[in-house]
């Protein structure tokens, strides 16, 4: 696992990385993209990778359990610019193929908006136009499963080659 942390607001953030090597690895992962890009095929070339996203204790330098964030104004906005640039910044060093993820739960309802809407709209799914935010991301191409009751997200890099 490769991470960066950043801190935004007093609050500490973590971005992970893993590398997903094999399909076998991304299906232990309980990662299933048939529904989200049926003609996925895993890259020849160049790795798939799993984003993890988090706030981090500052005493412990641990996760905090996938909770949900509560963000005033434009802060979350915000967060999620950082965590897009840190993806951007990650793929000019290793050259993706794709970047699989999920939209974790709201279980404490602490979210006016559920993740997987607001990750959608940022990424142009489910009728939505793509946002300003992943302008630099030109030739990506993203994918998911919500339509089939699922979380799951696919991105492919322009790098990507079946």
């Amino acid at each position: 696992m490769v991470y960066r942390k950043f801190l935004y607001c007093g609050q500490l953030y973590g971005i992970g990385f893993q590398e997903l090597p094999t399909l076998a690895d991304l299906e232990a992962k309980h990662i299933k993209l048939n529904h989200a890009f049926p003609q996925f095929r895993f890259p020849q070339n160049n790795s798939v990778w799993a984003v993890l996203f988090d706030t981090i204790d500052p005493v412990t330098d641990s996760p905090l359990g996938f909770k949900h964030v509560k963000f005033d104004g434009l802060a979350g906005g915000r967060v999620l610019q950082n965590v897009a640039s840190i993806i951007y910044d990650h793929y000019n060093i290793c050259d993706a193929g794709a970047y699989v993820f999920s939209a974790a739960e709201d279980r404490e309802h602490e979210r006016g908006t559920d993740l997987s809407v607001i990750y959608s709209r940022a990424l142009g799914l489910q009728g939505h136009r793509t946002s300003r935010l992943f302008s630099p991301f030109i030739g990506w191409n993203a994918y998911t499963d919500i339509d089939a009751g699922r979380r799951s997200y696919v991105v492919t890099t322009q790098s990507y080659q079946p």
